[in-house]
């Protein structure tokens, strides 16, 4: 969920486990062949994360996921619920795995298809992971041939660093590594950078949803030789970006020329993440600037001042999310910031068969 839109799902972190002992043990027990195998529902929200909440504790990835954050993720309106997701559930009933594929709307140059899921850590290494991922793997490439034949197809998996029996999964399952990402933080409680002097003839404003379907295609432009990405339709732009519940427009910046939009960076808040650490944190999901813009310190100013934005409305520190082989110099900008990396995740990939 960190990276907006990108097929993530968050949930809270407690001091006990959600599953108990007498649950534990039955899973510990349980046989992969017992299971019952069922699409997710949109109901499910409050047990997948527990399920992941679980997880957590034992995979330390940083990354925390609440019941608003996981419906939010279930209604994406690009997942077919009942074709595009799977669950495993033991005996009595106890949710211990799911998984997701996810699509891109539109395919550039090759047409990735994101594999997602858990499986509960007192459940791992019975082959339930596996089954999961043949599944995900042959429903992957059903929706390749479906929509884009005729361009290339590849399976793609996230895998944070402190999650070595995934990692064994998949390379276990023929993926080799891909790209590989940094998760970043700054402290806001110590001396912030200045903010630079705004470009002659540019204005710096704060978001105002005027200019909303600029930004979009803004963010179109600015990323248009991303790897992995891909331009988000107005459906998909409403539901992940500015209109997720996560979107705080109060600490989004726009620069504008005139009256179109040359760069942008918009901010997101997830409250369960503060209440598994007790730290207020900004992420910064967005930031971009169109190429007619650019060399003109657009990012530098915008970070700068979201930093001293997000102090003044409370929070205690900022994280984004890199691709650390971003062709922009990024990775860069935000260590010279006081950004330094927190977790690392290695994307995998696979050719659909």
């Amino acid at each position: 969920m960190r990276r907006t839109g990108a097929e993530e799902i968050r949930a809270p972190m407690g001091g006990r486990l959600p599953y108990g002992p007498d649950v534990d043990t039955a899973v510990t027990d349980v046989e992969v062949d017992r299971l019952t195998w069922r699409p997710v529902t949109a109901a499910e929200a409050a047990a997948l994360g527990r399920l992941h909440a679980t997880a957590e504790e034992i995979d330390r990835t940083g990354e925390h996921y609440g019941e608003d954050d996981l419906a939010e993720e279930l209604a994406d309106p690009t997942l077919d619920l009942p074709r595009d997701t799977l669950a495993a559930l033991g005996p009595g009933g106890e949710l211990l795995a799911w998984g997701s594929v996810r699509v891109p709307a539109e395919v550039r140059d090759v047409d990735r298809i994101w594999l997602s899921g858990v499986v509960h850590p007192a459940a791992r290494r019975r082959g339930i992971g596996r089954r999961l991922l043949d599944w995900q793997e042959r429903r992957g490439g059903e929706l390749h041939r479906m929509r884009h034949p005729g361009a290339p197809g590849e399976l793609l998996v996230g895998v944070y660093d402190t999650v070595a029996s995934q990692q064994a999964l998949v390379r276990s399952a023929g993926y080799t590594a891909a790209r590989w990402f940094n998760d970043m933080e700054r402290d806001l409680l110590t001396g912030l950078p200045q903010v630079p002097a705004v470009p002659s003839g540019l204005r710096l404003v704060p978001y105002d949803p005027a200019f909303d379907e600029g930004v979009r295609l803004a963010h179109w432009e600015a990323f248009a030789d991303h790897w992995g990405s891909t331009p988000p339709d107005p459906e998909r732009w409403r539901h992940w970006y500015t209109g997720s519940h996560s979107f705080r427009p109060d600490v989004s910046l726009l620069v504008l020329d005139g009256e179109e939009v040359a760069a942008y960076l918009l901010s997101y808040f997830f409250a369960a993440e503060a209440r598994a650490t007790g730290v207020r944190e900004a992420w910064v999901g967005q930031l971009g600037t169109r190429g007619a813009w650019r060399r003109r310190g657009l990012a530098s100013l915008l970070l700068a001042a979201a930093l001293h934005r997000y102090r003044d409305a409370g929070y205690q520190r900022a994280g984004l999310d890199v691709d650390s082989e971003n062709a922009t110099g990024a990775l860069g900008l935000y260590q010279r910031l006081g950004f330094v990396v927190d977790h690392r995740s290695v994307t995998w990939r696979k050719p659909v068969a």
